[in-house]
């Protein structure tokens, strides 16, 4: 968690070299805004193409209520909303109009060959590079991130080393020290089984989102910032066996299957590493290493695969 402003009597010692910037990078989050196709159009109107600033209300109303396209047709043809000087009288033109504003990282699918199984197993998900790329792009963290990994000593003397966030810790320094001029991400992710429709019947998935460590804590907590961007549904399928016990170890397989084909983009881009543009437009040459999963414990002990009283973060057992 982050903590008060350090202390006037301590010392901060920054790692010498780190984060290092590469010139500019070719675009930033705002600039894209204006390479639009609706510029000259969003100059009289900034909304556009809603028709007007309440058009744009009742339309980001309507696509984060939940409701279904019927309800909204149905809503929409009221006499009193057919009154109303909206650009849209049916969901599929609303959502053909959501559809030309810029978005973040596109969605993907992928249908998975599992046996057996009562229906094709399908995920959905967004490249998790492109996921960080639009957080550490965000214009509404360039004040809001740490990236220089660095000591915080109670006295000049060195005597007392704090520990506060996760860039001021020894194994960040350790793989700082070995990536000259790098910058490094620190990936979170978390994750937990939830109904993803009460309307639909037995339809459950693991959402899968993804933040950065770097962000501050004090950030992340708030749901207004959008810290964290949904990187995919696990999918969780029913399957024809009569056995409970390889039920449950297919169900199992499947979850880890479908992270290494999400996670691809992020393993690749930890070894190697990749140019992301941050907040300010600089580029900067960007690691990714997985830094906390954020999960209960029976999901611990399946991603860690271990079962009966075994940790999932140590060798020890419990009683």
């Amino acid at each position: 968690m982050d903590v008060d402003p350090i202390p006037q009597d301590s010392l901060m010692e920054e790692f010498p070299g780190a984060a290092a910037t590469f010139g500019q990078g070719r675009t930033t989050f705002l600039q894209r805004f204006d390479d639009n196709q609706f510029l000259e159009e969003q100059h009289s109107n900034l909304y556009y193409p809603f028709a007007s600033h309440p058009d744009w209300e009742l339309g980001v109303w309507l696509t984060q209520s939940g409701l279904s396209m019927v309800t909204i047709d149905s809503l929409l043809s009221l006499e009193l909303m057919k009154t109303l000087p909206i650009s849209f009288r049916m969901a599929q033109q609303l959502w053909g109009i959501v559809e030309l504003l810029p978005s973040g990282p596109e969605w993907c699918y992928h249908e998975l060959q599992m046996k057996p199984t009562k229906s094709p197993v399908r995920l959905f998900y967004c490249d998790t590079v492109q996921c960080l790329k639009a957080l550490f792009n965000h214009p509404l963290f360039h004040d809001k991130m740490d990236l220089i990994p660095h000591c915080i000593y109670q006295t000049t003397e060195h005597l007392v080393h704090m520990y506060s966030k996760w860039i001021t810790g020894d194994v960040t320094w350790q793989m700082q020290s070995k990536l000259e001029g790098a910058t490094l991400l620190g990936v979170i992710l978390l994750s937990d089984k939830t109904n993803i429709s009460a309307l639909i019947g037995d339809q459950y998935a693991h959402p899968l989102l993804i933040g950065l460590m770097n962000i501050h804590m004090s950030t992340c907590v708030k749901l207004s910032s959008d810290a964290f961007l949904l990187a995919t549904l696990l999918p969780i399928p029913k399957f024809i066996h009569r056995s409970k016990h390889i039920q449950g170890l297919l169900s199992d397989r499947l979850i880890h299957k479908c992270l290494d084909i999400v996670l691809t983009p992020l393993k690749t881009a930890a070894h190697i590493g990749i140019m992301m543009n941050d907040p300010v437009g600089n580029l900067r040459h960007c690691y990714t290493p997985l830094t906390s999963y954020i999960v209960n414990t029976p999901k611990g002990c399946m991603l860690a695969g271990v079962g009966g009283k075994m940790s999932p973060v140590m060798t020890t057992m419990y009683i």
